[in-house]
């Protein structure tokens, strides 16, 4: 059986947990172990994998922006030199350029790592689907309302 095809989520995060709307408009939080049904599940990791894709998102923009920012600094240092204004201004432009390459070189690992981290809650959730969807679902069409009595567990 091949499982629900992935539905897009939103999720955000506070002090008080994590805020996922599904793409139903329906809104849950999540502030720790109270995650009991396969939904719940499925949808916080769905909204974590989405919360993981904007931020890589957000990382790759810092490594655009940060090799723009070092290419700025390149005309900045020629424009000094032409100027002959001062060598120690010129000092300050390459630190600040080493600065900028050392930062776009983090972003860029941060992007890798968030991109495993957005595929593992991705994994987790097809996983949850694989494993439990038809059980979960077997339960929620049942028309029982309340489960056995004790002793019906406990036969042999």
């Amino acid at each position: 059986m091949q499982p629900n095809p992935p539905v897009p989520h939103t999720a955000t995060v506070d002090a008080k947990g994590v805020h996922v709307t599904t793409a139903a408009g329906k809104s849950r939080t999540y502030s720790g172990g109270e995650v009991m049904t396969l939904t719940q599940v499925i949808d916080l990791a769905e909204g974590s994998a989405t919360l993981c894709q904007s931020s890589a998102e957000t990382c790759l923009e810092l490594v655009d922006e940060s090799a723009e920012l070092a290419s700025d600094c390149d005309g900045l240092v020629a424009e000094i030199t032409e100027k002959g204004v001062g060598a120690n201004l010129i000092g300050k432009c390459v630190v600040l350029q080493e600065q900028l390459a050392l930062q776009a070189a983090a972003a860029k690992k941060l992007h890798d790592q968030v991109l495993l981290g957005e595929e593992a809650c991705r994994t987790a959730s097809v996983n949850a689907e694989v494993r439990h969807g038809q059980i979960f679902r077997a339960v929620a069409d049942s028309p029982l309302t309340k489960p056995a009595e004790r002793d019906f567990y406990n036969a042999r």
